[in-house]
């Protein structure tokens, strides 16, 4: 059974860090092995930002932030020192002609024109990936994600065809394991049927190693993280966190869900379905014990746990007539929320109002207003910030809200959020 290794852009980010991932993968080059890579460092960010700017016309900008991004992986490419060097540096520099040409293109849907920008940031990490395991002389074959991740046309939030995507990863990447080969793939991105560029939804990747080890039935996934492993909070949010040493599939779901940044919400449940580890290893620290992740739930209240979701909107909405708030109207107010892609964090209603919470995105919510202002009064709160505790207590509670202005609370029997603004 092959085990599949997940690296975030982040650990791969310079030269030290792409030398380490390939000694960690020659470790195991003996053993059937799939590796995912994520984008390099920010350059989500950075196309993400290209891709706005694209929209406004702003030719010198554009120029400007293309040039940056492109600087910087040439950049990388050269600190590797590598003997095929120019091979590689000529494959990236025809990676961003692409990148250009698409960035030109005029598009009458932006969902699709963001996930045909956004794909570059895996396509190049995998060559210049490759490239460094081919020179490590680690057997390696490259497959690319959208020949094998079949979804739906959902751009940005697209969904897995199984059936099709079980077919295209058994034959593609099975018969190179089956060669002793160590195959290489993009995480986060895929293709419909057409062969149009999609993507799994932000950070991904994780999802993609999930989809590898579902259809291979793989030993385990090894999500490699430049923290010790799944902590309890944000260690860069909290002096005092402390390392998980395993939790349940269902609990590790319950925090992606509210939003834990260390594993992408719909990774858990196909390993769940057939029972795969999922293990979070720290980078830095190999040999360390890294958190297991499993269908044993004894361990899971035992610490509570802490998430952070800042700058946070507030949407208020009410009827014109104070009637209520029933099926009727909140079918069009999900309607404009799903039409615009806006991911609720939380909800609440009252008899005449209904509240959402999501991620703040000015263009989103503007657009979300004026669908819904003809029809509902509306009212909203920016720059707020919502607590989730998992197995909590009053202590933990009083310590995290003291001192802010509590907007909204929701509470079950191992769950508290709290949505807080300053006093």
């Amino acid at each position: 059974m092959p085990r599949i290794f997940k690296f975030g852009g982040a650990l791969l980010k310079d030269a030290e860090g792409l030398k380490k991932m390939a000694s960690l993968v020659n470790e195991f080059q003996c053993e059937p092995l799939v590796v995912v890579v994520s984008a390099i460092g920010k350059t989500t960010n950075a196309l993400e930002e290209l891709q706005r700017i694209a929209a406004t016309k702003d030719e010198k900008l554009l120029q400007q932030k293309y040039f940056e991004l492109k600087h910087k992986h040439m950049e990388l490419i050269q600190s590797l020192e590598l003997e095929k060097e120019d091979d590689l540096l000529l494959k990236i520099g025809e990676e961003f002609r692409n990148l250009w040409d698409d960035l030109n293109l005029e598009y009458t849907d932006r969902y699709e024109a963001y996930d045909r920008i956004v794909c570059f940031g895996e396509k190049f990490s995998a060559q210049i990936t490759y490239a460094v395991l081919l020179e490590s002389s680690i057997p390696i074959k490259f497959i690319d994600a959208t020949k094998i991740i079949v979804t739906d046309n959902r751009h940005t939030q697209a969904s897995v065809n199984w059936p099709m995507t079980e077919k295209t990863i058994q034959a593609r990447v099975s018969e190179a394991l089956n060669n002793h080969q160590t195959v290489i793939t993009q995480g986060f991105i895929g293709a419909c049927e057409n062969g149009n560029t999609t993507t799994l939804g932000r950070e991904g990747s994780d999802f993609t190693a999930a989809i590898l080890a579902y259809v291979l039935e793989a030993e385990e996934v090894c999500i490699w993280k430049d923290v010790p492993g799944l902590m309890n909070c944000d260690p860069r949010q909290f002096t005092d966190a402390v390392k998980l040493p395993h939790v349940s599939y269902n609990e590790a779901i319950e925090l992606a869900f509210y939003g834990a940044s260390v594993i992408h919400p719909r990774t858990i449940q196909p390993l769940k379905k057939k029972g795969i580890l999922l293990k979070v290893c720290s980078f830095y620290e190999p040999s360390s014990e890294p958190t297991f992740i499993n269908s044993d739930e004894s361990d899971d209240s035992s610490i509570p746990k802490i998430i952070v979701k800042k700058e946070q909107t507030l949407l208020s909405i009410s009827s014109r007539d104070l009637s209520f708030m029933a099926e009727e109207k909140l079918t069009k107010v999900f309607e404009v929320l799903s039409r615009n892609r806006i991911h609720i964090n939380l909800m609440q209603n009252s008899a005449v109002s209904f509240s959402v919470i999501f991620d703040a995105q000015v263009q989103k919510r503007n657009q979300v207003i004026e669908e819904l202002k003809e029809h509902f009064v509306l009212k909203y709160n920016t720059g707020l910030e919502l607590l989730t505790i998992r197995h909590y207590n009053d202590e933990v509670i009083e310590k995290l809200s003291e001192g802010k202005r509590i907007f909204l609370t929701q509470k079950t029997r191992s769950t508290i959020q709290l949505l807080m603004g300053s006093e």
